[in-house]
């Protein structure tokens, strides 16, 4: 069992209540997704563990996060696919996502894939490493960031690079996904597996041949 505590404001009982559903915040729209707390349960809860929230107003907050200790070796069950057999062919990856924990822990999943990573924070980030010539296989994004959307993203690079697949990975996109034809769209949460899947759905990057 691992216990965080911290000092600050804390939450009332109905805050409480729902702070591990998906996309709840008290942030508003640029500053925060609302699926911390959502992914951390999740992946509690699939390990066979659990997260505990304890908080006050003015008493701050302490989370507990219980994990089962591994015995012996453990093998995949015959009727689930393993994450390996879903994955797509090793893959140079731009993922794009101004939430540092949701990077960080999608980038560590997509490396634990073998896939080679790189990780920023805007869409113009993005753009500017294109542009510059990053000779990327595949373009993951979120929707909701501030400055310049996933949607934005996508109708620029698709601009510029048109053979490059793009995925988009957000909870945000409902409406406006749908103004963007054949936008392959991942919904958050999402577990490894579920990402895997995603990637190997997507047409190979027709440009990757040619490259030395």
């Amino acid at each position: 069992m691992l216990s965080v505590r911290d000092t600050g404001e804390g939450m009332n009982a109905e805050t409480l209540a729902k702070a591990v559903e998906p996309f709840f915040s008290t942030k508003g729209v640029g500053k925060g997704t609302g699926l911390g707390l959502s992914m951390v349960y999740g992946m509690a809860q699939q390990s066979g563990g659990a997260l505990r929230l304890e908080s006050a107003l003015s008493s701050g907050t302490t989370a507990r996060l219980w994990l089962p200790v591994a015995r012996g070796k453990s093998s995949p069950s015959e009727s689930t696919p393993s994450v390996a057999t879903q994955a797509a062919a090793r893959a140079t990856i731009l993922f794009v996502d101004d939430d540092l924990l949701i990077a960080g822990s999608t980038v560590a999943l997509l490396e634990d894939l073998g896939h080679e990573v790189v990780e920023v924070h805007s869409a113009r980030e993005a753009l500017q490493l294109l542009e510059g010539g990053l000779a990327a296989d595949l373009l993951i994004t979120d929707h909701a960031m501030p400055g310049m959307t996933g949607i934005e993203l996508v109708r620029d690079v698709r601009r510029e690079h048109p053979h490059l697949p793009i995925l988009l990975a957000t909870g945000f996109a409902e409406l406006e996904v749908d103004k963007v034809e054949d936008v392959p769209r991942l919904r958050k949460p999402y577990t490894q597996a579920q990402l895997a899947t995603a990637i190997a759905r997507l047409p190979p990057c027709e440009t990757r041949a040619s490259r030395p």
